[in-house]
């Protein structure tokens, strides 16, 4: 979280607050595919990509050998083992290694529109390429596969491998000659298979000469794989047909204890292979939706149809675009900051403002929250509050509204994780704000359904504004059915069953586009930022939300982590290393020293 001073002459430098936004962000596999020319022709998958780490393994861990990465015949008595720590799920009680299997032989088959498909990986292990394929040996998973490619620099080994008619040979793919990034190579295959499937040129598998980009899919855990940063055709390419793997923390990975940024495809939903195996058919049936999206899940008194009567909304990705805080510390704490006009109206339109559509987000924004404060057409009331996490605090959350004249129909604001001194909480009485503290500490990851229950427990605790107020007469006899929660989180599948799971909610559009002269973003979001159709959608959501109700709940993934068998370990296990750090995860336009101030831990206090 970068901190610039601010100077009246020229504009502040804006830097993303830290947010909600995290690798909770799927349960499952989302698939999507992206605009192109020519789309409308359908091309197949021709070629699948996948990612080694956390992808196909639920987190890479390999013995301390270095036959593994260096030999093609390694073999161990300990491969069962290694490959159980790699790949199956103690999440789940099937076989992942079956199930992968057989996902892996569909996705080769093809269809009618494609006879075949080429499957590799492409891995930035530390270990090489070599250590991969042997991994994926021990799991019986590399029939499937025709090349692993390593990006890793400076192990010493090949950098491939490749299936020929005799058995896996080493090469060298062209790495030195493309930018390092994933969406670069990608382009690369495209212009010229043969540089990457060597076995191509034996006529052991058919490729034509020259793939489209569209016709490669890429199933990768990080998302920052699916684009690369740059203003120019050169430096800014697109993967168009991806697969993205949910991440999550495992408090309790068999006997290794706390195990952060783990994956892998299915660990946690079985559903994930057979979705893969659709899209890998019918890409098309997967495009990218920048609406959002309402849903009343089924709940008992349903038929009673309870009206809303409070709105919870998170900021970053819900309201803002992408979220930018002031550098001035007062923002933080003062509850009439004031900055100039030029400070105010630039984190106005770049919090607020949307470059992909015309007129004034911020105007729809007020006519929108109004409505549902104090609805014109149904004479109902209802109470609008901000639940997010933020380390600037309430206030500056509060501020920041402010500036663009969002802020009086709210009647409070929740920030999680806030700096030490700063308030978590503010609320409006009659035209003032005030600052409160939260009434209990909630625990980051999966924090709605906690609030909601403490909020149904006591709503005073949460809006302290007095009891003639008209905050109070709304949220008498407050019920679970009473709450639309509203944000970009992919909430209906991303958090734990509980009796407190919102029953009623939007989920607002989440994509990642180039922003302003901000360069390329990921996890953008903002409702009606890209479809002025969302105001009235969420309008009438909230009216009747009962004409959003789902036929039947979906299939969920479960959350119950693993634990200890209490057996013995055949053989020390130690996480294999990728390069994807921080500072490779991010666009690449930061400057180095941005980059060192960024690896801060995501939500220490900020100096």
């Amino acid at each position: 979280f970068i901190r610039v001073q601010m100077n009246a002459l020229a504009p502040p430098a804006l830097d993303r607050t830290p947010s909600a936004h995290s690798r909770y962000t799927t349960a499952e596999v989302w698939c999507f595919e992206r605009q192109f020319e020519g789309q409308e022709q359908r091309p197949p998958v021709r070629v699948i990509i996948f990612d080694c780490d956390e992808t196909l393994t639920l987190s890479t861990f390999l013995p301390h050998d270095e036959d593994l990465r260096t030999r093609l015949d390694w073999s161990s008595q300990w491969e069962d083992y290694i490959a159980t720590m790699n790949f199956e799920s103690p999440f789940l009680t099937s076989s992942r290694r079956t199930l992968l299997r057989e996902m892996l032989e569909e996705l080769c088959k093809g269809n009618r529109r494609v006879s075949g498909r080429l499957l590799a990986v492409l891995t930035r292990n530390n270990s090489g390429a070599i250590a991969c394929l042997n991994l994926l040996r021990a799991a019986q998973l590399d029939r499937h596969f025709s090349a692993v490619w390593g990006m890793h620099h400076g192990n010493g080994t090949p950098a491939g491998v490749y299936k020929s008619s005799t058995g896996w040979k080493v090469f060298e793919p062209p790495f030195g000659s493309i930018p390092d990034h994933k969406a670069h190579v990608l382009h690369s295959i495209a212009e010229c298979p043969s540089n990457w499937f060597p076995q191509v040129a034996e006529n052991v598998q058919g490729l034509p000469s020259v793939l489209r980009p569209e016709e490669i899919l890429l199933v990768d855990d990080v998302r920052t794989n699916f684009q690369s940063g740059g203003t120019t055709a050169a430096t800014a390419k697109k993967v168009f047909r991806c697969c993205k793997v949910a991440r999550y923390d495992a408090p309790s990975f068999r006997d290794m204890g706390f195990v952060r940024d783990m994956g892998g495809i299915g660990a946690h939903n079985e559903e994930d292979y057979r979705t893969l195996v659709e899209f890998a058919n019918r890409p098309w049936a997967f495009n990218v939706d920048c609406k959002a999206q309402c849903l009343e899940r089924t709940f008992e008194g349903a038929e009673k149809k309870p009206p809303v009567k409070l709105l919870i909304f998170d900021f970053d990705g819900a309201l803002t675009l992408y979220t930018f805080m002031p550098e001035d510390p007062r923002c933080s704490t003062d509850l009439k900051f004031t900055p100039n006009d030029s400070v105010k109206q630039r984190y106005v339109q770049y919090n607020f403002e949307t470059p992909y559509l015309e007129g004034s987000r911020v105007d729809q924004l007020v006519s929108l929250l109004n409505c549902l404060a104090d609805d014109p057409d149904t004479g109902e009331r209802r109470v609008l509050a901000i639940l997010t996490i933020n380390e600037a605090g309430a206030i500056a959350v509060l501020n920041v509204l402010r500036m663009a004249g969002l802020a009086n129909s709210f009647s409070a604001i929740w920030t999680l994780s806030t700096r030490i001194g700063q308030p978590g909480g503010v609320y409006q009485e009659g035209k003032e704000w005030k600052t409160f503290t939260l009434p209990q500490q909630i625990a980051e990851g999966h924090y709605k359904p906690s609030v909601i229950e403490s909020i149904l427990a006591s709503p005073s605790a949460w809006f302290p504004q007095s009891g003639n107020a008209p905050e109070t007469q709304v949220l008498t006899d407050l019920s679970l059915p009473n709450i639309v929660l509203v944000d970009d989180e992919r909430e209906t599948s991303s958090h734990q069953e509980t009796e407190y799971q919102a029953v009623r909610h939007c989920r607002v559009a989440s994509y990642d586009d180039e922003y302003r002269d901000q360069g390329l973003l990921w996890h953008m979001g903002g409702l009606g930022a890209k479809y002025v159709e969302d105001y009235q959608t969420l309008l009438s959501f909230v009216r009747q939300p009962w004409q959003h109700a789902e036929v039947q709940m979906p299939s969920r993934p479960s959350f119950c982590f693993g634990v200890s068998d209490g057996t013995d370990h055949p053989i020390e296990l130690q996480r294999s290393k990728t390069e994807e750090d921080l500072a490779r995860r991010l666009p690449q336009f930061l400057k180095q020293k941005d980059l060192q101030v960024l690896a801060r831990p995501r939500f220490s206090t900020v100096d």
